[in-house]
């Protein structure tokens, strides 16, 4: 029995390395078509230093961006951006839902967005200013972190 437990783990110990988390440099053009058009759109004449898609149990999970500027964008593995970071700059207004825009324009008017996170309850916005907010799916302000 115990030589039967141990070729079990033994095979188990064999296999996860073939299922172990594996990073893939990968051009602009291999971003999925969403992911390119964000990058177009909101950031047209900065330079994609490189791409990278993280993979999970040998699927793409997540697709992380590095951009000119020291600007990171993350993914989803459909293309849906989940973060910009602009950790020594500004998130451009243009990536920013409206109801987030107006909020800090009006209450922040002196500080400015230098990231945000996006899920499925809603968005997580830090300012320059050192504060972290919180917005609903609609933009609309909930709470200071």
């Amino acid at each position: 029995m115990q030589k039967l437990v141990l070729l079990f783990v033994i095979s188990i110990l064999g296999v996860m390395p073939i299922m172990a988390d594996n990073d893939k440099i990968i051009t602009r053009e291999e971003l999925p078509e969403k992911a390119q058009m964000f990058l177009t759109k909101h950031f047209a004449n900065v330079d994609v230093l490189y791409a990278k898609a993280e993979h999970d149990v040998g699927v793409v999970a997540a697709y992380d961006v590095l951009l000119e500027g020291n600007i990171k964008v993350e993914f989803s593995r459909r293309g849906e951006w989940t973060s910009v970071d602009c950790e020594h700059g500004q998130v451009p207004d243009s990536v920013l839902p409206q109801g987030v825009l107006d909020y800090v324009k009006q209450k922040f008017s002196k500080a400015h967005v230098v990231e945000i996170e996006c899920d499925m309850r809603g968005y997580e916005v830090k300012l320059s200013n050192d504060l972290e907010l919180n917005f609903d799916k609609n933009g609309k302000f909930l709470r200071v972190d």
